[in-house]
């Protein structure tokens, strides 16, 4: 079965898109070139034609298929892998997913799992500013971090003021058992957040200090 995915080439800092399957994509071979491919909920199928493809570490595609990987950063001989979490709000619930993200010289592949925040608006971004895509793919992985960590600041303001309103309430009247409830399970997922703050920093802080020769354009 072929599926067909949007695949995304760089050169110079300067697109070239077109719709391939994933059977014909391959690193390019210029220099200055790099490919990025996204995936939504990938297949075995997907990530073993890219794993032939563009020489992927085995441990890195079986942690890519594992949607409950937690935050990570694994060197595989002359690429990177990293594992992000994601996360938004479903009524008064933090619902997680992750992104794996393989990097070489010449390629950036993202397989999303349980998250339909996709990474077009970033691409647009980072395409109207051709002069850093030129910087190549550690700068692509980077900014997409950065737009995945935005993502948490809305959906701890909401739950802070969702608790904040509550507890003004409670000055006022007595609040009714429901409704202590919800502060407490909302404060319940605040702290159950800042456990998965706390891996990420340690990821883009070791990103921070890793040297990346291998990744030199």
């Amino acid at each position: 079965m072929t599926h067909e995915r949007r695949r995304i080439l760089f050169i110079q800092g300067r697109k070239r898109t077109k719709s391939v399957p994933l059977e014909e994509a391959f690193p390019p071979k210029a220099e200055g070139e790099f490919i990025w491919i996204g995936l939504h909920e990938p297949t075995t199928e997907e990530l073993s034609t890219l794993q032939a493809h563009f020489h992927l570490h085995q441990l890195a595609i079986e942690d890519a298929l594992n949607s409950r990987q937690g935050p990570k950063l694994d060197v595989y001989d002359d690429q990177l892998f990293v594992v992000a979490k994601t996360a938004h709000l479903e009524e008064d619930r933090i619902e997680y997913g992750e992104t794996a993200i393989f990097i070489g010289k010449r390629h950036i592949i993202t397989a999303r799992h349980g998250s339909d925040r996709g990474h077009s608006e970033l691409r647009s971004q980072l395409e109207a500013a051709p002069q850093t895509l030129r910087l190549g793919t550690d700068y692509v992985l980077h900014a997409i971090l950065d737009f995945i960590v935005d993502g948490y600041l809305p959906l701890v303001q909401t739950i802070e003021d969702h608790v904040l309103n509550m507890e003004q309430r409670m000055l006022d009247a007595f609040l009714e058992r429901d409704q202590i409830t919800r502060i407490f399970r909302l404060r319940r997922e605040v702290i159950l957040f800042q456990r998965v703050i706390g891996p990420m920093s340690e990821v883009c802080g070791k990103l921070v200090h890793l040297e990346l020769p291998c990744l030199d354009q």
